[in-house]
């Protein structure tokens, strides 16, 4: 079949355009197994390989990443630590706000 060149993360994989003739001996051998009878006609395509091809992606991720140093660790750090404050601060006022609001509807 026909060879297209897919980017991904820098690097290039090869992916291969299947041709009907491969189709066809992929059907015939799978119809002469047990497993496939019990399993629906395209079980494998539509669902054992994308989680392959998921499952090495994720590992090539993994493979790829590397540990922060400390200053990049105290970045992430402090950046995170003030998104969790501004967070509290928000909902601390929207309470603040909401408690005067509920007693004047609910008439406690």
């Amino acid at each position: 079949g026909n060879i297209f060149a897919v980017r991904c993360c820098g690097c290039v994989r090869r992916t291969y355009e299947q041709s009907p003739y491969s189709t066809a001996v992929r059907k015939q051998t799978n119809t002469n197994t047990k497993m496939a009878e019990a399993q629906p006609e395209g079980f494998q395509e539509a669902l054992i390989e994308p989680l392959k091809e998921f499952f090495k992606d994720s590992m090539h991720l993994v493979k790829r990443c590397t540990k922060p140093d400390r200053k990049e660790f105290m970045t992430i750090s402090q950046a995170t630590g003030i998104g969790f404050l501004i967070m509290g601060f928000i909902g601390f006022f929207v309470k603040l706000v909401h408690i005067p609001i509920n007693n004047i509807l609910v008439g406690n």
